[in-house]
């Protein structure tokens, strides 16, 4: 498993330029932690400002249950995520 140090800048850069659709994720921000597949990668404006969302399919939920991350929004509270590519490496991010 490939491990960065990355800032919090580097990092959303990190998520936008690699995670796609049907790769695996855990992520940890504020006091939050969710892992699971993503969904879809939004980059669709909001209030005319560029927007960056992840939906995220939580594994270990008996409902299905999915999330809708601003990653914009949470960037400041981004503690570190771990990469699961569908085809490479696992990547482990930790933001300093």
């Amino acid at each position: 498993m490939k491990e960065l140090e990355l800032s919090t800048k580097d990092a959303v850069k990190y998520l936008k330029e690699h995670v796609k659709i049907h790769d695996k994720i855990e992520i940890s921000y504020n006091r939050i932690f969710a892992e699971g597949e993503v969904l879809n990668v939004d980059f669709s404006k909001y209030f005319d400002k560029p927007g960056f969302r992840l939906l995220v399919l939580l594994e270990e939920s008996d409902l299905g249950a999915t999330i809708e991350i601003d990653v914009y929004e949470v960037e400041e509270d981004i503690i570190e995520f771990t990469h699961y590519p569908k085809e490479g490496e696992p990547v482990d991010v930790s933001v300093v």
